[in-house]
């Protein structure tokens, strides 16, 4: 079985790019800094391979995928590599093509912590109360 580059495809550029974007709206991890310091022209992407908090975190990434085909029976295994090469070229198009302003700001909303509830302005005389009126 031969590998498929990415990079072979036209739309790799743009899929690389949207990445890149998507991976920095996440905001966690050393990928995540990385990817915004890339976007910010501060890095080069192929400074990825050099830089030790980001393939440490690959490293580690890796090795979970790793544990996880481990665990597929072979024939699944098979399936698999047979159609791992459709699969990359179907991620880069749709890397390419998709709305990156609306799964950016997807992204982040999910991304940020949940808002500190907030207590009723009307409702000053809580503490007054019973607990069993509350």
């Amino acid at each position: 079985m031969t590998g498929i580059d990415p990079a072979d495809s036209p739309q790799w550029p743009t899929a690389r790019h949207n990445m890149l974007r998507l991976l920095a709206a996440s905001g966690t991890g050393a990928g995540a800094d990385f990817a915004k310091d890339i976007l910010a022209g501060a890095r080069q992407p192929h400074e990825l391979l050099s830089h030790r908090p980001v393939t440490d975190e690959l490293a580690a990434q890796g090795a979970a995928f790793r544990r996880l085909l481990d665990k597929l029976p072979p024939a699944e295994l098979r399936e698999a590599q047979a159609e791992a090469q459709e699969a990359v070229r179907r991620e880069v198009d749709e890397l390419a093509g998709m709305d990156i302003e609306a799964a950016e700001a997807e992204l982040r909303a999910a991304s940020e912590p949940p808002p500190e509830a907030q207590p009723d302005e009307d409702d000053d005389d809580w503490f007054n109360r019973s607990y069993l009126d509350i």
